[in-house]
């Protein structure tokens, strides 16, 4: 069977037979919530940390999906299991939950109960490989983040056009921009789907937890520097901190740590990735079990990738 099996509300169905009424309010009103994990050499990474996020993120919204924790834990490893056949040795998936409030019946005040679908997806390994030889490019857009006043940022909410705007005006500078959202009062907060760190005296920086998503990578990284002896430092920072910056990095589920270039065409730091990055770097891959790095540069083009794995390799010596 060529098609990924999908978990959708009690029943794992073909990837095709997967679907939603018009009538959900995730679909008519990103009344939901989600959450995204990815596999490791084909094996899940930090899955319960990932479930409590969830959970928790229900528990703010006032979801109930119906399945416990250890229910949902098992539903998300049977979803990957059943779908490894599909898989390339040098791939790994993107598992995604995306549980909605349900159906309101039309005319009527009467809720269906949630809708629960559990997905996994190849991981878009060209996405970022590129990117961690050349880094990405931040630009600061007119849109700022959603205050905490008025959505926790710690909720992975389904509604994303907050940062969907951000990114539109980002691109629109720069079609490979990404945008580094700040608060109302000029702080930095994060991209549209990564935390931001940046390198100052040789400490690794970065927004406080108040106005940023509470990353699971981001939580990763505090306890590999806690083990390689490198200062963390979570507080305010404007742009200015960054221009200033020895270098700096995004992180997130997919790419977990991808160097930063420059912010609003100014150049940050030297040599891609800084000394830093890299030691984190390496501590992740040492952690995993492989190079994910290379894995992701492996999926492009057969000269480039060529060129970028030298070019990989000489950085790591």
């Amino acid at each position: 069977m060529s098609e990924r099996t999908v978990y959708l509300s009690g029943e794992f169905v073909p990837e095709s037979d997967a679907k939603v009424s018009i009538f959900d309010r995730g679909f008519t009103s990103g009344d939901g919530i989600y959450e995204a994990t990815r596999t490791f050499r084909h094996k899940l990474f930090r899955l319960d940390e990932h479930i409590d996020r969830l959970f928790n993120s229900l528990a703010y919204v006032r979801i109930d999906c119906g399945l416990s924790r250890d229910e949902m834990t098992e539903r998300s490893q049977e979803v990957v299991s059943r779908n490894l056949h599909l898989l390339d040795e040098d791939d790994d998936y993107a598992l995604w939950h995306v549980i909605s409030r349900g159906m309101r019946l039309p005319g009527t005040m009467t809720m269906t109960g949630a809708t629960v679908a559990i997905f996994a997806q190849p991981v878009d390994f060209t996405r970022y490989a590129r990117s961690y030889i050349k880094g990405v490019p931040l630009i600061t857009p007119a849109t700022r983040r959603i205050p905490p006043q008025s959505l926790d940022p710690k909720a992975k909410i389904t509604n994303k056009m907050n940062h969907n705007i951000a990114m539109f005006e980002a691109q629109q500078a720069d079609p490979n921009a990404i945008p580094l959202m700040l608060d109302l009062d000029g702080n930095i907060c994060e991209t549209d789907t990564a935390n931001v760190f940046f390198i100052s005296k040789g400490r690794l920086c970065t927004p406080k937890s108040r106005t940023v998503l509470g990353g699971i990578t981001r939580m990763v990284l505090f306890e590999l520097a806690e083990k390689l002896g490198i200062g963390v430092v979570e507080d305010d920072f404007t742009p200015f901190d960054m221009y200033a910056a020895e270098e700096a990095f995004i992180s997130g589920t997919s790419g977990t740590v991808v160097p930063v270039n420059s912010l609003n065409g100014t150049k940050i730091g030297g040599a891609l990735p800084g000394e830093v990055s890299l030691r984190l770097i390496k501590a992740w891959n040492e952690m995993i079990g492989m190079d994910c790095v290379a894995q992701s540069i492996r999926h492009l083009g057969d000269n480039e990738s060529k060129e970028l794995l030298s070019a990989w390799d000489k950085r790591q010596s």
